[in-house]
């Protein structure tokens, strides 16, 4: 076991030093929790030994895939071996191009409030997205539940199981699909770290024979690859936690702004001993996923983001900053372009436009929360007229997020009503960072019983879910 030493200035002070730090294909564990990010604030310092590396951020399209479309696919092996097929749960995943709307509905329908002329203009951008296919033709699209909104697929698993995930890059910029809290080896943990010059440098000074990016490091384009990430103990809850734990899994080639263009998804995790046949935990109803993040149109690199519009749609990021950088021909400061830009979003929606966060009266609702962004995403997730129990430890009504954080808080609706559910940073809630959840009355139509509806990442209707489908004893609505 290795000690991390991880400490944090109490003389900076502020969100704008708020820190996390990520373990790649490594749980870490602190008063008995299993995490593979630890949030603190202020300065940050981690030993990890004597070398110093200064690195340098590579635009994505400067990066050189490894894996390119002339070589198939290629992946498939988990530290050399063939996964048990019969332990195996086979997704097919492709990032596109889309138009995302944040606002789609044009308004604020829940609080009445006048979004910023600036949010008005330009609600409606060019994204890239996750999607999930039945099969590896890719040419039938999984259906996903409205609240997800611009999340991924939703992956899911009980431990001890397999996620074999066929990944195919249909953009023009090199991408992949980094996961948090599962085990994998070098080649699927779908990370760039910089170029192979930065890597023979470090490895000729510290005189290792460290390696250099895994084979699905970086997918060019209509590139495919075969991640497979290990659902072991140490991905799953402990005892003490709630039955299924929620992980974050995203694009990781050129830094953050991959997760700003909309690559970012979640994969629930549940402890076989409390799981359905299914793999849903058995001690829960619903599920909902809430993440929490500001999305900054103004400071995406515009080039790459430029390479999404090949498509067609949307509003063109070049346009859309030097519309905002000379709004009345009066030239924005950096600051004040940032701010112009900025997205507070639940789920990718704004001022009340995220559907579907619906349940019934009485029943055991589990929510997913999930925190991504820069310094200013410092979140605290408020619901009105409900409680929830923050990781099975402690009862609240709100719950406190920061960039790379991962929380399960389960609730009792027991109070029926439409209920505001925003971030109670005022800034943020004042921008948009609210939605609306509605608890139907025992007696009364309301939220479908199907499993499909229910529970995240459910497979869609066929005959080899029959089973799956009767074992909740939920009947449809």
């Amino acid at each position: 076991m290795g000690l991390w030493r991880l400490t944090s200035s109490p003389l900076m002070q502020s969100t704008k030093t708020q820190v996390s730090a990520h373990f790649h294909s490594n749980t870490s564990g602190l008063g008995g929790r299993a995490l593979s990010a630890l949030r603190m604030f202020g300065l940050l310092t981690v030993l990890l030994g004597a070398l110093e590396v200064r690195g340098q951020t590579l635009p994505a399209y400067d990066i050189k895939p490894t894996v390119t479309a002339s070589m198939g696919e290629v992946g498939g092996k988990y530290f050399g071996q063939t996964p048990d097929p019969a332990r195996i749960r086979h997704y097919y995943i492709a990032a596109e191009p889309v138009q995302w709307d944040f606002m789609p509905i044009g308004s604020d329908p829940v609080c009445g409030m006048t979004p910023l002329p600036d949010v008005v203009a330009w609600h409606m951008v060019r994204k890239a997205r996750y999607f999930q296919y039945t099969d590896a033709t890719f040419t039938q699209r999984v259906p996903q539940p409205p609240r997800l909104g611009i999340l991924g697929p939703v992956l899911r698993g009980v431990v001890g199981e397999y996620l074999e995930i066929t990944f195919l890059n249909r953009t023009a910029l090199p991408l992949s699909m980094h996961p948090h809290g599962v085990k994998y080896d070098k080649d699927s943990e779908g990370s760039y770290h910089g170029n192979n010059n930065q890597l023979k440098l470090l490895q000729s000074r510290a005189n290792d024979d460290r390696p250099t990016q895994g084979l699905g490091a970086a997918i060019g384009p209509n590139g495919r690859f075969d991640y497979v990430w290990y659902l072991d103990e140490e991905s799953g809850p402990l005892p003490s936690e709630p039955s299924s734990k929620g992980w974050l899994y995203h694009s990781h080639v050129a830094g953050e702004g991959e997760i700003n263009l909309g690559l970012a998804g979640c994969i629930i995790v549940t402890d076989s001993k409390r799981a359905r046949p299914d793999g849903t935990p058995n001690d829960v109803d619903r599920e909902m996923p809430a993440l929490f993040m500001i999305f900054n149109e103004s400071q995406t690199d515009p080039e790459a983001k430029e390479r999404l519009e090949a498509a067609g749609g949307g509003q063109s990021i070049s346009n859309l900053i030097s519309s905002m950088a000379t709004p009345g021909g009066k030239k924005l400061s950096a600051a004040e372009l940032k701010e112009e830009g900025e997205r507070h979003a639940i789920n990718g929606f704004i001022y009340g436009n995220l559907p579907g966060l619906e349940m019934n009266e009485g029943e055991r609702v589990r929510w997913y929360l999930f925190g991504l962004g820069s310094e200013s995403d410092l979140h605290t997730p408020h619901w009105h007229g409900l409680r929830v129990l923050d990781e099975g430890v402690r009862r609240t009504d709100t719950v406190e997020l920061l960039p790379g954080s991962m929380k399960v808080a389960d609730m009792v609706s027991d109070n029926p009503g439409h209920w505001l559910f925003h971030c109670h940073v005022d800034e943020h809630m004042n921008n948009g960072m609210f939605a609306l959840v509605t608890v139907y009355p025992k007696g009364k139509p309301g939220a479908s019983l199907l499993p499909a509806n229910a529970f995240l990442g459910f497979p869609p209707p066929s005959a080899t879910n029959i089973q799956a489908k009767a074992s909740h004893g939920a009947p449809a609505n």
